[in-house]
């Protein structure tokens, strides 16, 4: 039997990716002062790297007799950085170093002139380390494990051999294909890049292939010590292919008593969901819910995919559209 994902929230997710509006006033405004037209916006990432240098560009504000100026505010520093003066030419670009330590911080933007209240806009994002055991912790691959340096692109991918074959314990995030998770590249590393099918059946390296659905039928047997079969839901196995890893000090797959997270075969399985591809708009979604993985199997319109839920401690299979539903892909050694 097979089951089909639908309908789950995205519970995950640290920050926006375009800035939320807000009105600030300054201190020499007056209350008959009219706003700037328009709403100032910035694109920020949900993730990004710890000391990574960004900058961000507002748009939106304008001055109905002039120009505008621009200053920013962050959480993690004192004060206000004005950018541009309204006399001052100039779009009010502003480029920072984001913090070292790994946590959420806001950005703010906003625009001003003389004579008018100043609006604003804020977001919020996250800091990640994707060193080994930097913000997941735990993930059941060490420094001494073997390893896989992946020439295309440098992905570098820990190993473990489970029945004779040898996987990929973390997920592919070859850089040719897929999308990255929340559209961060930040998270690349971390959470693996998603893919469609078509994308995933040629994005593993020379040398190694998507693993077809007996392929992980056989994984699970490895883990819960009894026989599947192609199709069927691999009963009483998600907890070896589970690992209970932390995502910035905190705990991805939560407590449920019916399963007992073991991974005792390595795979490492994190949950960071799915995505929904719907006309060239990403949707991610299933976090902290699902793990989600592509199979070679297929018929004319899907493909299969395998996947855990978080509080069952079984491998359910499911078709996805080779198009639009995006998962993530272990590679296996031919």
């Amino acid at each position: 039997m097979k089951m089909k994902i639908t309908n789950f929230i995205l519970i995950f997710s640290a920050a926006a990716m375009i800035a939320l509006p807000s009105c600030k006033k300054k201190d020499d405004e007056t209350e008959t002062d009219p706003y700037l037209d328009g709403s100032i916006s910035f694109e920020l990432p949900l993730f990004l790297t710890k000391g990574e240098v960004i900058t961000l560009t507002p748009k939106g504000a304008s001055n109905p007799t002039g120009d505008v100026g621009y200053y920013w505010y962050s959480s993690w520093n004192e004060g206000r950085d004005t950018v541009k003066l309204e006399s001052q030419a100039g779009d009010g670009s502003w480029t920072v170093t984001v913090p070292s330590e790994t946590g959420t911080y806001t950005i703010t933007g906003a625009a001003f002139a003389q004579g008018y209240t100043s609006i604003s806009s804020y977001a919020d994002f996250t800091v990640v380390d994707p060193d080994l055991e930097g913000s997941v912790k735990s993930a059941g691959y060490q420094k001494d494990s073997t390893t896989f340096l992946d020439q295309r692109d440098g992905g570098l991918y820990y190993l473990t051999t489970v029945g004779g074959k040898v996987w990929m314990q973390n997920n592919l995030y070859y850089s040719g294909s897929g999308v990255s998770y929340e559209k961060s590249v930040a998270m690349d590393k971390i959470a693996g890049r998603l893919y469609n099918w078509n994308e995933a059946v040629e994005a593993c390296p020379e040398g190694w292939h998507l693993p077809s659905d007996s392929e992980f039928a056989a994984l699970a047997s490895a883990s819960a010590g009894q026989e599947y079969s192609t199709g069927e839901i691999f009963t009483g196995a998600a907890g070896g292919l589970m690992v209970d890893a932390t995502f910035n000090k905190n705990k991805m797959w939560t407590f449920w008593p019916e399963v007992k997270i073991t991974n005792s075969t390595k795979l490492s399985a994190l949950p960071f969901g799915y995505a929904i591809d719907q006309e060239g708009t990403v949707r991610f979604t299933g976090t902290l819910q699902y793990a989600v993985f592509w199979t070679s199997d297929n018929d004319e319109d899907t493909g299969v995919y395998r996947y855990i839920y978080v509080d069952k401690n079984n491998v359910y299979p499911a078709d996805g559209d080779k198009e639009s539903f995006l998962a993530f892909v272990r590679c296996v050694k031919d």
